[in-house]
Formats: C-alpha cells, structure tokens, sequence
C-alpha cells in the first residue's frame, strides 16, 4: 500500500483561521473564540469518527482537508502517494453499488479502486484507463444504480461464513501506541501460548503499523490506544460504509469485555481511524481512558481479548449487528 499523502499541518499563526473557514464550507458554523471553535472540532470529529478531542490534530487536519474534495473536482487516478478524499469516497460508494468491487470504501485511491473504475469504463464503452475525469465522472453520474447495497460488503460478509480457521494456523498482529509496548507484547504472548503466530509492534504513526501489517499475511489486526472516555471497542466504519467482519469482530471482543464487569464503561464504535480505515484485513482497536486504567485492566483486558479472537477465527457464527454508536457519514 502507498504511503498516506502527507499534508502538512498549517502555521500557528493561520491555522486557526483555516480551519475555521474549512469548517465553515463543511457545515459547521465556527464563532469567534476559542470554545467556539473546540466545539465545532469537537463536531466534526464525532462526525467522522475521529477521538473528539477538539483540537486539531494531524488526523483531524487530515479529516478537514479530505472533507472539502467533492466528486468532479479532480481528476482521480492511481499515484503516489494516493490521491484521499470525500471524492474517492463517492467514487468507491459508486462503483460497489453498480456491482464493480473497488474494496472497502475508504476515501483511498488504491490499485482495487483502478481496477474497478476500469472495468466499469469497459462496461460502458470508455477507454479503460482507470483515470477518473470528465467522460468518466459524467457516466458515474448518468448510470443507475443497480443495488443500494455496496459489493465489497456482500463479498466480505459472504466470507465470513466460510471463516474457519484453528488458533494454530493464524497470524495476528498486535499493534499499538508506543506507551503500550507492554500490553500488546502480553496480548502477542497470550495469543502465541494458545498456538497462534502472533508478533506485537507499536509507533506513534497508525499508519506506519498499517503499512506494516498489510505487507503481511495477516488474519486480523488488533490495536491498544488511550481513548477519550472509558473503555471504547472500535471497527471500521465510514463514508457511509461498515466493515462487516471488523464490526463482527469488535461486537466479540466487546461482549468478552462486558462480561469481566470492569470499573469503567465499555463502549462500542464504528470509526475511521488510520489503523481501522488503511489496513486491509478485520481489525479492532481498543482503547482505555488513563495509563493507570491500562495498567491496573490491562491483563483482564488481554486475557479476554485473546479468548474473543479465537472464537471469531474458529467459529464467528454470527452475523454482524447493527452497532449502537455507530457514526454516520
């Protein structure tokens, strides 16, 4: 996978008017002050599943720019590094719907989307050149669609019923915040007494450990961060679109977590976090409120997560539900 385009955060000096005038054109109204403008951070980011932190941080500057791209506006087409947006989103949403798998709808322009968009302009009689500008934008928008239901999440929920896999024969990541070396080295340890092939890397860069774990054979992805309230279980959800086998995953490891009747609230979320949105196989990020929390939980919390794991690789056995928290684009 292409490493993530890298926009640079503005000066200290214009940031503040830039962001607010970014989310002024995205909806949400920014007064002057300071408070004023947390809040509407604090807005966008429940929005898009981002920590509401109300500051704007590299992912959230991130978030902002990608949000101000509407499909049309540019031409799309495979590069590095790729081309992100609210257009590609669109563009993804739909090419699934019309039946032409681009992958999970990520925002990403990746060799999944090209191949998609070039099969459709064959469909279509176009030159397939798997470059997203003028003909090709007019006929996206000219065709009907054929299922209001996207097909990567048809083919990923279809295999999940064919998911059986031993502890032995999988190979799971364990990824996390730098503080948290400790636990995710315990949670690789658990998963390894129990037969799994499972190795623990943390950074401070989530995509960093994205482009890691998709450079492996990997079966699933878990990952320990510091959350902003409680105890939050989180799945890839985004841009309209949720990962079936993400969110069957997280809904396991969360029931697991529920049943050890912690001192702290358990929370489940769909979210467009780097390490949920750029990996390509199920992943679940769990993150506590406070070091301390990390610290007293972290080996109920460990202990129960593997036990969840290898449930959904045995036997998942179940249809994802529809999440309560879940955020919608």
């Amino acid at each position: 996978m292409s490493s993530p385009q890298r926009t640079a955060l503005p000066g200290p000096e214009a940031k503040r008017a830039d962001v607010a005038a970014r989310l002024a054109k995205l909806g949400f109204r920014v007064e002057d002050g300071c408070e004023e403008i947390e809040g509407a951070i604090k807005a966008f980011q429940l929005s898009r599943g981002i920590p509401e932190t109300g500051e704007c941080d590299l992912i959230t500057w991130r978030t902002i720019v990608e949000a101000g791209f509407t499909f049309g506006d540019r031409v799309l087409y495979l590069r590095s590094p790729s081309f992100r947006g609210d257009d590609v989103a669109w563009l993804q949403e739909r090419l699934g719907n019309l039946g032409f798998d681009p992958g999970r709808v990520d925002g990403i322009f990746g060799s999944r989307t090209r191949d998609a968009l070039q099969d459709f302009q064959t469909n279509v009689a176009l030159p397939a050149d798997g470059i997203c500008g003028g003909a090709t934008v007019d006929e996206l928008r000219r065709v009907f669609g054929r299922s209001s239901e996207h097909i990567h999440g048809v083919l990923e929920r279809q295999d999940l019923h064919v998911r059986r896999k031993p502890l032995t024969e999988a190979s799971i990541a364990v990824l996390g915040s730098l503080p948290l070396e400790q636990q995710a080295e315990l949670l690789a340890q658990r998963l390894r007494a129990r037969g799994a092939r499972a190795v623990a890397i943390t950074d401070t860069d989530q995509s960093r450990l994205a482009v890691i774990a998709n450079t492996r054979q990997l079966d699933l992805v878990t990952y320990f961060d510091f959350s902003t309230f409680g105890l939050q279980v989180a799945y890839y959800s985004g841009f309209r679109y949720t990962s079936p086998a993400g969110m069957l995953l997280a809904q396991m490891v969360s029931a697991g977590l529920e049943g050890l009747r912690l001192p702290v609230p358990v929370s489940l979320r769909g979210m467009t976090l780097p390490i949920l949105r750029e990996t390509r196989m199920p992943a679940v990020s769990i993150a506590i409120d406070h070091p301390h929390h990390w610290l007293i939980l972290g080996p109920e919390v460990v202990e129960a997560v593997a036990g969840s794991i290898e449930r959904f690789l045995v036997d998942p056995g179940q249809e994802p539900q529809d999440a309560m928290g879940s955020i919608p684009n």
